[in-house]
């Protein structure tokens, strides 16, 4: 891969961005579109509307090309004594390199790749248990996803811990920081917690959570899959113990992210092969690293620091790190106006129930995706027939297992699930209102049990 592909090697800055300006309709929207081939796809004479963002975005373009010229020049396996196995671990180098300035770390060791989130989830859950005697408390909570649950909870057969829960508050579905203040004590060695839901899109308060649980004597591990592709993480800032993405959320591959304190990924023992390396990040990397897709994810930073340039306020002499913040900003404010007009419209459509927050003045306490149901109608019934209408959404559970058994909707379909990103038009969320409102209003179809 050419080296003027490859952003150049910045350190983290505390560096406050300029206030970004959203990208909205016209030419500034129409240019960042086209940075994403996929959205180019048709559905019958109309566009195809990519709302499922939630379960996973589309890549721009400098990240297939990234990809794709690593595999044509560079493909090797690592620590070879040869040019593409030397190029193939420049490039992973500097993939930890930028994941560390797009999550705020003091430097590359403190980064960790991995097969995905939930791998390296459990991965981590597994070495902390070492250290777990029976009668230790870990708590978790009922809003999320469940990889960020059942690596904990089997540490209750494996080790005889005690999982302490923390619910909800269901008019809202927001945390219940009540019970989590109660929740802890002398006896809690871990909290793990979501910074946004991936079901119903609340933004936890990840820095008051933190500080709760420190002060308690507890580390604290933090899901930021659903929150990464909508707003800026600093890790440093936050304090956190450990903090978990996944780059196919916010326009990369697919692969997990890892944030883990440099003293925490040097303390703990890792579950690996004996000839890997004793230090962080080489020793939580089991087996070799898809260069293609750490090539790809430069690719997807590439992208990113570029709108931070051309759109955030960052400036051509901005580090990278800088330059990351300042689109992450952007997006935020892009996608507000779309969570604005997704809520408006998406509660003019008869028989909807929207969960989650729906009081436009706290829409900055949510990322842009929603969850709902519509009456007289299964939530399965519903993404169908709006994927024949060329409109991606989802429908379930999302693995959101608890949050979905709390509000009642488990066996009844969950809920549909619909997720916008700043690469979305306001005119998708007429579509999707429009659909809706037909599909609300036609006569549902006898089931087979009825006819």
């Amino acid at each position: 891969m050419p080296n003027d592909r490859l952003p150049q090697l910045h350190t983290a800055s505390p560096h406050t961005p300029p206030v970004a300006r959203a990208i909205e309709g016209g030419a500034a929207l129409s240019a960042v579109r086209a940075e994403f081939p996929a959205l180019s796809r048709r559905h019958g004479d109309g566009t195809y509307s990519y709302l499922d963002g939630p379960g996973g975005t589309q890549v721009p373009r400098a990240t297939i090309a990234a990809m794709a010229g690593y595999l044509e020049r560079s493909n090797a396996n690592h620590e070879g004594a040869f040019p593409t196995s030397e190029e193939s671990d420049s490039i992973l180098a500097e993939a930890h390199a930028a994941a560390a300035d797009f999550l705020g770390a003091a430097g590359p060791g403190e980064v960790v790749f991995g097969q995905n989130m939930t791998t390296l989830t459990f991965a981590v859950s597994r070495a902390i248990g070492r250290s777990l005697r029976a009668g230790d408390e870990i708590i978790v909570t009922r809003m999320d996803h469940d990889a960020n649950v059942a690596p904990w909870l089997a540490l209750e057969e494996e080790r005889g811990v005690t999982i302490r829960w923390v619910g909800i508050r269901e008019g809202d579905c927001t945390l219940d920081l009540e019970g989590l203040e109660s929740a802890l004590g002398p006896r809690t060695r871990l909290v793990a917690v979501g910074m946004a839901s991936n079901a119903v899109g609340t933004i936890n308060p990840i820095l008051r959570i933190v500080e709760m649980a420190h002060r308690a004597g507890a580390w604290t591990y933090v899901d930021a899959v659903h929150a990464a592709p909508h707003m800026a993480i600093d890790v440093a800032a936050l304090g956190t113990d450990f903090l978990v993405c996944s780059p196919y959320k916010f326009f990369g591959p697919h692969l997990g992210l890892l944030y883990g304190k440099s003293e925490r990924l040097e303390q703990l023992a890792a579950y690996k092969v004996r000839p890997a390396p004793n230090e962080p990040p080489g020793k939580w990397e089991t087996g070799t690293l898809p260069g293609e897709a750490l090539a790809g994810l430069l690719g997807t930073f590439e992208y990113l620091a570029r709108l931070g340039r051309e759109f955030g306020g960052a400036g051509e002499t901005a580090t990278r790190r800088e330059a990351l913040a300042a689109a992450m900003a952007t997006i935020q404010a892009t996608e507000r106006g779309l969570a604005v007009a997704a809520l408006a419209a998406l509660r003019g459509v008869p028989g909807l129930q929207l969960r989650g927050i729906v009081d436009p003045a706290r829409i900055d306490e949510r990322v842009p995706t929603f969850a709902f149901t519509l009456a007289g109608r299964n939530p399965r019934e519903i993404a169908t027939e709006l994927g024949r209408l060329g409109i991606a959404v989802w429908d379930g559970d999302y693995y959101a297992y608890e949050l979905i058994r709390a509000l009642g909707l488990a066996e009844s379909g969950g809920m549909v699930r619909v997720g916008f990103v700043h690469y979305n038009e306001p005119a998708e969320i007429e579509r999707l209102a429009v659909a809706l409102v037909e599909i609300a209003t036609r006569t549902a179809a006898p089931s087979r049990s009825q006819s």
